[in-house]
């Protein structure tokens, strides 16, 4: 059996209240949308800065990967120091 999220979805959505089913999805989306226009924004800090895992959560969350337009910063000369 493959699990993406609509499946995980659909299956605890009947034990949750409707309220709270929207109440968690519009946060979850907020969350999202917000996370994507930081991730747009934000340059790849240097290995070994204390904001890397923060990067690194945010772009996870953001679903910032692979093709996206900065996922490449440290190639590009971003995020190093002078």
């Amino acid at each position: 059996m493959q699990l993406d999220w609509r499946n995980f979805y659909d299956a605890f959505l009947p034990f949750l209240p409707a309220t709270l089913a929207s109440d968690v999805t519009l946060i979850g989306t907020a969350i999202i949308a917000l996370c994507a226009v930081a991730a747009r924004f934000w340059p790849r800090p240097v290995d070994g800065s204390n904001w890397l895992p923060l990067y690194l959560l945010v772009n996870r969350l953001a679903m910032n990967s692979r093709h996206a337009e900065n996922a490449g910063d440290q190639k590009n000369g971003y995020g190093e120091e002078p």
